[in-house]
């Protein structure tokens, strides 16, 4: 999961002013005409073109990516149109805002869960040699179950970078970072570890 700094643009606040009823989840409906823009924006000037829970790199793509309410519409319709709600996810079905959206969470599960905006999510996880997320603390071991972040494909795939940063040793960080640009947090661990 990665950390993200939100800066609304300005063609999602302009659209906003003119919902007339921003704090109903059928509002989503309303600003349809610029949640293409509104996704590419999100994925590229705040997620540097990751999932914001996987960390795989995904495109704009609406068949690759979604717009994920964090707090979902179900649970806090008052959230629908409030910018630092809206992140980007991977559309998996296996792990991610998939496997939130069928998690049934309820609104006091979400104080439960690492919100990527708000919380610490660098402190929060670190990683076994063989790719698997820990938690480290209560929320973030949920946040883990919640987002299926523990699942096959993903720690194979971390385990296997871990093995290949184990080759750039002697490089210089910023070109591992190039290398991989992916799974940015597991990267930094790996370095510092």
């Amino acid at each position: 999961m990665i950390q993200v700094t939100k800066s609304g643009p300005d063609f999602f606040k302009v659209k906003k002013k003119k919902v007339k009823y921003p704090k109903q989840s059928d509002s989503w409906s309303e600003i349809s005409d610029i949640r293409t823009d509104l996704r590419e924006y999100i994925l590229q000037t705040e997620q540097e073109s990751m999932c914001v829970y996987c960390e795989k790199k995904i495109s704009s793509d609406s068949y690759k990516s979604n717009i994920d309410h964090f707090k979902t519409r179900n649970t806090h319709p008052e959230l629908t149109l409030e910018y630092n709600n809206l992140i980007v996810s991977c559309n998996n079905r296996e792990h991610c805002s998939s496997k939130k959206d069928n998690f049934n969470l309820s609104k006091e599960d979400f104080k439960k869960i690492l919100n990527p905006v708000c919380d610490d999510i660098e402190n929060s996880f670190s990683f076994t040699a063989f790719g698997e997320l820990e938690g480290n603390n209560k929320k973030a071991k949920f946040t883990i179950e919640v987002f299926g972040l523990n699942h096959i494909t993903l720690v194979e795939e971390r385990k296997n970078i871990l093995l290949q940063i184990q080759d750039f040793k002697e490089v210089d960080n910023y070109l591992i970072f190039e290398a991989f640009k992916c799974h940015q947090t597991l990267i930094k661990y790996a370095i510092n570890s």
